[in-house]
């Protein structure tokens, strides 16, 4: 007589249940074997007991619910001989495994090697946080176009950690439901190097389109930072990190993440006039840079007047 397993679904993570004994009664009954508390699973749900051959079957004792198998019904004896099986007990979904079961690869812990890990550890965290704050107190002062009004800049960088701990709070929750744990330092370091990428990547915009002399540079690395690689990066974090569910992980980025992306991109487009005949204004010319350095070569006042003059031909030059 080889021993079975019963898997049943947890809150947190799920639970197993050794079968070595001829009988095994299960339901909500407070003096079976194993006890599920659903309110659609019978007192005494189902039974497994060994036969005469040795093999273990599954009986259903249930007037109610039943035992249903690919949303049949299940009327008869079931001979539990080729396994895994699966079946729904009421709306408990369960599973009869055997003992060599394979099991899924250990996910290696993200701070499995004490203090020195980007996420997890307390240190890291309020690093990155204050680096965060520092960097956007620096490009706040920058790209202020007037002199410093200490209270306005004060509000502009509490705005700033108000931020920065409202994402931090949403992916603690995001966290807790794929997850089911809280982890405060992994997820306030995520959210500071996101913030910390964003700004760096808006002053590269910024000089790629002054570099470039064209809006479509800033435009493609605005679009795949905010389509592609935030998405690709929290999916990450969710499963790789925190070990979360993979459909979960997924199914809250693209819901939470495309109306974001959305509007973002919206933006990007109307910002840049890319379906207009002419931008707003030129783009490539929004910030200053002490290396003046373009591929297209920058041409003095006086070669710009000589070559207009020349492009509308020698009948108006005298005009």
């Amino acid at each position: 007589m080889a021993a079975l397993i019963i898997e049943l679904p947890g809150r947190n993570a799920n639970r197993y249940h050794k079968i070595d004994k001829p009988v095994v009664r299960v339901g909500r009954a407070l003096d079976n074997d194993i006890i599920l508390s659903d309110p659609s699973v019978s007192p005494y749900h189902f039974v497994i007991r060994e036969n005469r051959s040795g093999d273990y079957e599954l009986h259903s004792l249930a007037d109610e619910n039943g035992i249903r198998i690919d949303r049949h019904q299940a009327r008869e004896s079931i001979v539990l001989t080729r396994l895994p099986l699966e079946f729904d007990a009421g709306r408990t979904h369960i599973r009869i495994l055997d003992r060599s079961q394979p099991v899924a690869p250990t996910r290696l812990l993200s701070c499995r090697n004490g203090s020195n890990c980007l996420f997890g550890h307390w240190g890291w965290a309020l690093f990155l946080f204050s680096g965060l704050m520092l960097l956007s107190a620096v490009d706040n002062y920058l790209s202020t176009p007037r002199l410093i009004d200490w209270d306005s800049y004060g509000r502009d960088q509490l705005i700033i950690v108000i931020v920065a701990l409202g994402l931090t709070v949403g992916l603690l929750t995001i966290n807790r439901i794929t997850s089911h744990r809280w982890d405060y330092p992994s997820s306030l370091s995520f959210v500071s190097l996101i913030l910390i990428t964003a700004l760096l990547l808006d002053l590269l915009v910024t000089f790629t389109d002054y570099f470039f002399t064209s809006a479509m540079p800033g435009f493609v690395i605005s679009l795949a930072w905010t389509a592609v690689l935030v998405p690709t990066l929290l999916i990450w974090f969710l499963i790789r990190l925190q070990h979360g569910s993979y459909a979960a992980s997924i199914l809250f980025a693209v819901i939470l993440l495309s109306p974001a992306a959305y509007i973002q991109i919206k933006s990007l487009v109307s910002h840049y006039g890319l379906f207009e005949a002419f931008s707003k204004h030129a783009h490539y010319s929004d910030s200053l840079y002490p290396w003046d350095k373009r591929i297209q070569r920058t041409i003095s006042i006086e070669e710009f007047a000589d070559a207009t003059l020349r492009s509308v031909g020698p009948g108006h030059s005298d005009k």
